[in-house]
């Protein structure tokens, strides 16, 4: 019977389009992770979720590289040993998402309810983590070396671990359902509320949230059609390669959003004119709206607003591009036709008609009125009120 080592001579190595492209993920996944974690905001927990995500994405790839190519072989005590990261990745997808669309930072002991199952997999592989070499070492020819032969383990070898082993790729594709479910259930809860994105946003908050959907749904297929066609982990490198993808298309949305490659980089609109927003905040701005009724003044600007709080336009302006992905005329008219909706829903405004419920919450006329109440309810007046949505 061969040695171990003889054996482990044998395991070939191996390069081609799916190594390169395979480790060009890794590298990659990296960057990306590097990047939003010393770039984005702070406050910006759904971009950190993201950068740790990317970073999980980044080593689990690497284990893949490893084994595809054959290196391995001289790291093969640490085979297997990324597994509890994969149950990461659809928990950080969902607190992302989440994130963006609710802007509700949770309690750190709910975002560990969330990352336990990965936890609770890793110490359930101690006794595979501790086995002999010779474990490690059939595991990984099995799923990627049929012709080499199994090495002979010692006497009363347990394999105790074996049963969460062996579900880990199902328990992964049902995070991925569970949690899609609960995202797709989440975004179309709050749908109506989303605002447009400013002018010089090319990929607003919500659509990034729609990648991920789609990012969340995509993964879905690619793990069930690879887990029902290959046994182990023999399928891992196309999971790699849609990993590579993934990154790659998430850098260029990226760029893509770079002010680098926008004129209004070049302007010192926000440096020149109070570009640092302070003491002010979304909340106070909100606060003042609600306070002072200012939206439901027809002459209501954003030079207005920012004189009654103190403030230069352009910092206004500035925060709330920032904090509701959509302009001012927006983030005005939500007041409005929020207003607007509970006026046609009460028997109070029930002899005015609708160009007059819209003017008596500060739009001039019924066009402006029309337009923005579909852009934020989905419907026309009439329509809200043919649908028998008010009461």
């Amino acid at each position: 019977m061969e040695s171990l080592q003889a054996l482990i001579d044998q395991i070939p190595i191996r390069h081609n389009a799916v190594s390169y492209l395979t480790f060009t993920g890794v590298l990659l996944g990296v960057v990306l992770a590097l990047t939003i974690w010393f770039r984005a905001p702070r406050d910006n927990r759904g971009l950190h979720y993201l950068a740790l995500l990317s970073l999980c994405m980044a080593v689990t790839t690497f284990d893949t590289f490893l084994c595809y190519t054959g290196w391995m072989k001289y790291t093969l005590a640490w085979n297997d040993s990324t597994e509890p990261l994969t149950l990461l990745y659809a928990p950080l997808l969902f607190l992302s998402i989440r994130f963006l669309i609710l802007r509700q930072p949770l309690p750190l002991w709910v975002v560990g309810l969330h990352l336990a199952p990965g936890l609770l997999y890793a110490l359930s592989q101690i006794g595979y983590y501790t086995s002999p070499l010779a474990i490690k070492f059939n595991a990984y020819k099995a799923a990627y070396f049929d012709f080499i032969s199994f090495a002979p383990v010692p006497e009363g070898t347990t394999y105790t671990y074996h049963t969460i082993k062996d579900a880990q790729r199902w328990l992964l594709l049902f995070g991925f359902l569970i949690y899609g479910l609960w995202a797709l259930r989440l975004w179309l809860r709050h749908r109506k509320d989303f605002g447009s994105p400013a002018a010089d946003v090319r990929i607003s908050k919500y659509g990034f949230g729609r990648f991920i959907l789609v990012f969340i749904g995509l993964t879905l297929a690619m793990l069930l059609g690879v887990y029902l066609n290959y046994e182990d982990d023999g399928g891992d490198h196309y999971l790699s390669l849609f990993m590579f993808s993934v990154i790659l298309a998430t850098l260029l949305a990226f760029l893509s959003e770079s002010r680098f490659f926008q004129r209004t980089w070049l302007l010192d609109k926000y440096e020149t004119s109070g570009g640092n927003t302070g003491s002010l905040s979304l909340g106070r701005v909100q606060d003042f709206m609600e306070a002072e009724a200012f939206y439901t003044a027809p002459e209501a600007t954003l030079k207005s607003l920012a004189q009654g709080l103190g403030t230069h336009p352009n910092t206004l302006s500035r925060l709330i591009n920032q904090e509701t992905g959509g302009n001012f005329n927006d983030f005005l008219n939500g007041y409005r036709v929020r207003l607007a909706v509970s006026r046609l829903e009460s028997e109070d405004y029930r002899h005015l008609t609708i160009e007059a419920v819209g003017q008596s919450v500060g739009f001039r006329s019924k066009s402006a009125f029309y337009t923005a109440f579909k852009k934020h309810t989905g419907a026309s007046p009439s329509q809200f009120l043919r649908s028998g949505e008010a009461s």
